[in-house]
């Protein structure tokens, strides 16, 4: 067949450019092929691939500082050798962590999301404020700034602060941002009464196991009360909501005598908790002595 085709200088000239168009995309695809390999050897063996920069979103309970240390992250390892699971586990050991993100972007950048509990109140220890969050746990080992966003938590048993955690939790957010110190003061006839203080001068008293139902009523109820040019509560008092829903105004003297009984009752409960702290140091005491005996 070969020698019944008539070769004509044009048919000639055409198969030799489509020759040279093939030979060309040949060398085309294999300089690509050589580059490409090159890029990569020269991204995997030089310092292009170190990581350079690891961003951190913004956290309230552990610093960026704290996060970067712990993810075990150094200027020296190479993005792609990276093991973001074990570096996920290594920071979810942190305190009031509530679950870990690692990403790595190119050429050699790590973003580390950190989502924590949040942080429903804090607890006084001295001079010093602890966390409380979202899961009933308090951070004793982390100091938080003097509360202003979040409410003074006061006189809470581990039990206790777990139906806490439930009630805000159950609240709206709004409502929890306008709380700025939680007592609790149970007595004999009253054992789960807990006491708000609220930031425009109100008080909240309820039972622990109803007022998650009736916390939400609050703003509704505080619209109803009489304000000057300002939007200052003119005359403040106590929300009662333990049975139903009263509104008792400071200068009554239903509220003067709800005042001495909240205040024996936080009496009370200072002088028990005081007297389980002195038992509770006798006990090591006899403890320690026991231990130099035996020593």
């Amino acid at each position: 067949m070969e020698d019944k085709i008539i070769h004509t200088p044009r048919f000639d000239e055409q198969r030799r450019m489509r020759r040279k168009k093939r030979q060309r995309l040949q060398l085309f695809i294999f300089l690509s092929i050589v580059a490409i390999v090159s890029l990569i050897l020269i991204y995997m063996f030089t310092s292009i691939s170190y990581v350079k920069k690891i961003s951190v979103n913004d956290t309230s309970i552990n610093s960026t500082k704290t996060i970067k240390e712990k993810s075990g992250i150094q200027s020296n390892m190479r993005i792609y050798s990276l093991d973001t699971k074990q570096i996920v586990s290594n920071i979810e050991y942190l305190d009031g962590v509530k679950s870990v993100t690692v990403r790595r972007h190119f050429p050699n950048t790590v973003s580390i999301n950190v989502e924590e509990y949040d942080v429903l109140g804090v607890v006084k220890d001295g001079e010093h404020y602890h966390p409380a969050l979202e899961n009933g746990q308090i951070l004793h080992k982390h100091n938080y700034a003097e509360p202003s966003e979040v409410p003074l938590i006061n006189n809470f048993s581990s039990k206790a602060l777990n139906q806490l955690v439930k009630v805000l939790r159950a609240s709206d957010t709004a409502i929890i941002n306008q709380i700025s110190e939680i007592n609790f003061i149970p007595k004999v006839e009253a054992s789960n009464r807990v006491q708000f203080y609220m930031k425009n001068g109100l008080e909240v008293i309820g039972d622990m196991r109803t007022i998650d139902n009736k916390l939400n009523y609050f703003p509704a109820m505080a619209s109803k009360l009489k304000k000057d040019s300002n939007g200052r509560i003119l005359k403040p008092g106590i929300i009662d909501l333990e049975i139903g829903a009263v509104f008792i105004p400071y200068e009554s003297k239903q509220a003067e005598e709800r005042r001495i009984e909240l205040e024996a009752a936080m009496e009370e409960r200072s002088e028990k908790d005081k007297a389980e702290l002195e038992k509770s140091v006798e006990k090591l005491k006899k403890e320690l002595n026991q231990v130099k005996k035996n020593s």
